[in-house]
């Protein structure tokens, strides 16, 4: 029984790794967006634009044929500070420690939400269960804190959502760098931002070479979370078969008596699947919790066809093994004795 729990306790740990493995596959695939702040390799800097009112540009692109994209108005005089505007569908990488991320409903609401990074958390007026974040007077509601391990830029970053819906706050482009981020390159559409912005060029805020390398498929650019799983897994296979081993031979630790042969065969299938869907699952659990990773239901797949596999191969041993039949010539045995007695 030891020797079971300190294989189940390995078992709950590789899991709980897997999850972490996906996490740093994660932040290394991610790790230059979120130094840009959510903006993703296709993003264009609108350049030499005239001074124009934010709210009335607003209004047009929510009323425009223009879709899917992000609008960021980066602070002149402060990096880390942005209004965000998104229409449509894009790829956010913004990773949540609490709360959640802007929606549609939020770029359609009278008032603004703050996301909050969460080194900026202390910033935050807090009178009760509620957070607050001051800007220009307005305490406005904080829905969501974002960031990730690591020293990266979102973790310093306050975005505030601008809506077509919201009352005029007398922001002007000249304060801004404004950065155009639709999720696929399309140059008619650049050209009619360029044109709403009365501005005279869009310029690549990433250089080739990122882009080149953002833009690889999924194989080239994780080869060491796929080493790392390999190496994981065939710990775990080892794992689990030993754990068979002790379940399927060690039949003198098993209250058999009375037990019918078929009987005792989903016996040993039961204790076999319960010491492999148990551990992985709570070690997934447990890492989900503790580590965000953005392909959980890809993890709690790859765990899940691991016990499978690992229970399947167990019912064709119990079926096809010469010690199976050796095993139910003991147990028979024993229930003979204790008939005996």
């Amino acid at each position: 029984m030891k020797r079971r729990m300190i294989l189940d306790l390995l078992l709950v740990v590789l899991s709980g790794l897997l999850v972490l493995c996906f996490q740093q596959d994660d932040q290394r695939n991610n790790q230059s967006q979120l130094d840009r702040n959510g903006l993703s390799e296709n993003s264009l800097i609108i350049t030499g634009g005239k001074k124009l009112a934010v709210t009335p540009l607003i209004k047009t692109l929510a009323s425009s044929d223009l879709d899917n994209f992000q609008l960021q108005l980066i602070d002149n005089k402060d990096d880390n500070f942005s209004y965000i505007y998104i229409k449509g569908d894009v790829t956010e990488v913004m990773p949540t420690v609490s709360g959640r991320l802007l929606n549609a409903n939020d770029f359609q609401s009278e008032v603004p939400f703050v996301l909050l990074g969460k080194n900026r958390l202390k910033e935050a007026y807090k009178p009760q269960s509620q957070e607050y974040f001051l800007k220009n007077d307005h305490y406005l509601a904080v829905i969501g804190v974002i960031g990730t391990s690591g020293d990266y830029a979102i973790n310093n970053h306050i975005f505030i959502s601008l809506s077509p819906n919201q009352s005029d706050q007398n922001l002007m482009t000249t304060d801004f760098r404004v950065v155009y981020d639709p999720k696929e390159p399309n140059s008619a559409q650049t050209k009619e931002i360029i044109k709403l912005f009365d501005a005279k060029k869009a310029t690549r805020l990433v250089d080739t070479s990122s882009v080149q390398r953002e833009r690889q498929g999924w194989f080239q650019r994780s080869g060491i979370l796929l080493t790392q799983a390999i190496l994981i897994f065939t710990v775990m296979a080892t794992l689990a078969w030993i754990m068979i081993y002790y379940i399927v031979l060690a039949g003198r630790g098993f209250d058999l008596g009375g037990f019918l042969k078929e009987q005792l065969r989903l016996k040993l299938l039961g204790q076999t699947a319960f010491h492999l869907f148990l551990p992985t699952l709570l070690g997934y659990f447990i890492g989900v919790k503790i580590w965000s990773a953005s392909h959980a239901m890809v993890i709690l797949g790859l765990l899940l066809s691991f016990d499978v596999v690992a229970l399947l191969i167990t019912f064709l041993y119990l079926t096809f093994s010469r010690n199976y039949p050796r095993l139910q010539q003991a147990v028979d045995q024993l229930n003979q004795e204790e008939f005996k007695h």
